[in-house]
């Protein structure tokens, strides 16, 4: 009798044995959703439940007016920036933080927290607020059928989007990126205590991409040419920048130079070569 107790014993426990390691076979209701985005030099992320409208009144019912609301469901909202940012003229440290709001027909209230534990807003403590601001709520035509954040970028910063059935925030993002980015040039390239050409040249095509100071950029390339004549990169940038400013003759002879190089090369360059070739009959064909 004692032997089969024990077998049916053996027998229940492996049938629990098994059951816990079986995935739990039914979906969130708010499943995870998460963004990762390079803005400039500067890594946001996102990590967030997406609740769902289901045929709900969702702002002034589900979600209640001029109430702290989590912006998700589940466990709190969060947003981790790997550099200095600004968010509603506030300076945000490097870090993870929770998100929070106060909606409001007419206004909303953005809150960035310290406290990245919280399970909802339930021990939400505003002591721990790092920011403050207001947003302007719209509506939107699209129907968001699921909570949604979204990024948008503006060369080094970012517009941050949080939408849900027909109402939709939104707030900007400023990274450090073009602060660092001068520091560098006036510390280090432009008292040319750097000797590394790819500096140079990378602060150079900056400027050019950002479309600021011309000058100080051909500058820069120059120097990267100097130091490293070979530099294929600074060609392109020096005729881009050119281009820009309808500089054709300066264009070309830097062309000239380019195909020089681009011929020396071991390596079969065709493509590169053709292309230098037709921006040489194009820009021939402008400075007429």
């Amino acid at each position: 009798m004692k032997k089969i107790v024990f077998v049916i014993i053996l027998i229940l426990t492996g049938f629990q044995l098994k059951g816990q390691e079986t995935d739990y076979p039914y979906p969130s209701f708010s499943p995870k959703g998460n963004i990762s985005q390079i803005v400039g030099n500067t890594l946001i992320q996102v990590e967030y439940e997406r609740p769902s409208a289901r045929k709900r009144q969702i702002f002034g019912e589900l979600v209640p007016w001029n109430k702290v609301w989590r912006t998700g469901a589940g466990n709190c909202t969060k947003i981790g920036f790997d550099k200095e940012v600004t968010i509603g003229g506030q300076k945000i440290p490097a870090g993870n933080y929770s998100i929070f709001t106060i909606p409001n027909p007419n206004e909303w209230v953005m809150i960035i927290n310290k406290d990245t534990t919280l399970y909802g807003s339930y021990d939400y403590n505003y002591k721990n607020d790092i920011a403050r601001f207001a947003v302007v709520p719209t509506e939107t035509s699209r129907y968001y059928e699921t909570l949604n954040f979204d990024i948008s970028l503006n060369k080094n910063n970012a517009k941050m989007y949080v939408s849900w059935a027909n109402t939709q925030i939104n707030f900007d993002i400023e990274t450090s990126t073009h602060e660092k980015i001068e520091k560098l040039i006036r510390e280090e390239l432009l008292t040319d205590k750097n000797q590394e050409s790819d500096k140079y040249a990378g602060a150079a095509s900056y400027l050019a991409f950002m479309e600021m100071d011309y000058t100080i950029a051909l500058k820069l390339a120059e120097r990267a040419k100097q130091l490293d004549k070979n530099n294929e990169w600074v060609y392109g940038i020096k005729i881009g920048i050119y281009e820009k400013l309808k500089l054709y003759d300066n264009a070309i002879a830097e062309i000239n130079q380019a195909l020089e190089i681009l011929k020396k090369n071991k390596e079969n360059r065709t493509e590169e070569i053709n292309k230098m070739d037709s921006d040489y009959i194009r820009f021939n064909k402008l400075r007429e």
